[in-house]
């Protein structure tokens, strides 16, 4: 099999001096739709490496994949940069997985990166203080699944930014799952004087969270949500008649 035929590729303990991932290494799988990495060392994502730096017609070479996970890329802190080959690979986007990337801040992902996206997931990002700002998650159109875990930082997951004045109305019409466990510091789901309407949510697990003084501060639309599980066996839920109030009554009790 050709490199050109190839669809599924992981590439584990990228170990390379360099700080950078070559990413015109990339360009001979042209058909490529699932990237994995795993416990590679390179600190950002660039399509240059020493002479080759010139070529930089390279990053329309790459290939478009539905699919990327990252686990155990530590010495990254940014996930996305201006300029980063990712803007171009990420663009049909459809699942991305992000898992023990120790000092991970910031995804900082270009809109572009997510109107596709429909699974997003987030595993032990210790120093994670948001997932994503307000003006960039009015770009999650397609967001069928969110799940978020042992992110010990992680204050918010929304995130405004701006002036407080700054105002967005989200809207995740297809979002119909999530799961935020073990986010000891996290203190709302969304920050910020925005309305967030969530017309398709039917189920939302919420286990360990213990500061979590309510899920969006500002106005909230989940119409087809009628409980809130603790756990994931937690099947009878609770309700205390919308979603703001019953994670302020879980975290009284």
């Amino acid at each position: 099999m050709t490199s050109s035929h190839i669809k599924v590729l992981q590439i584990t303990e990228y170990l390379n001096d360099s700080a950078v991932s070559p990413f015109y290494f990339f360009q001979r799988f042209s058909n490529l739709q699932k990237l994995k990495m795993v416990d590679c060392n390179f600190k950002e994502f660039s399509p240059y490496e020493g002479d080759f730096g010139e070529e930089r017609d390279v990053v329309t070479m790459l290939p478009r994949i539905n699919k990327l996970t990252l686990q155990g890329v530590d010495q990254m802190t940014h996930l996305w940069k201006q300029g980063s080959p990712l803007n171009h690979i990420c663009a049909n986007l459809e699942t991305l997985k992000v898992y023990e990337c120790g000092n991970l801040i910031s995804l900082s992902c270009s809109s572009s990166s997510f109107q596709n996206l429909t699974t997003f997931e987030v595993w032990d990002c210790k120093e994670m203080v948001e997932l994503i700002t307000s003006s960039k998650a009015q770009y999650l159109e397609r967001l069928v699944s969110l799940t978020i875990g042992g992110c010990e930082m992680m204050r918010e997951v929304i995130a405004s930014d701006g002036d407080q004045a700054t105002y967005h109305e989200i809207i995740f019409r297809e979002f119909k799952f999530l799961k935020l466990d073990g986010l000891q510091n996290l203190k709302s789901f969304c920050s910020g004087n925005h309305t967030l309407k969530l017309p398709s949510l039917v189920e939302v697990t919420v286990n360990a969270c213990p500061r979590m003084e309510n899920f969006c501060q500002g106005r909230l639309s989940t119409p087809k949500l009628h409980k809130v599980q603790l756990t994931e066996t937690d099947f009878e839920g609770r309700w205390a008649g919308d979603l703001n109030a019953t994670i302020e009554q879980s975290n009284t009790e």
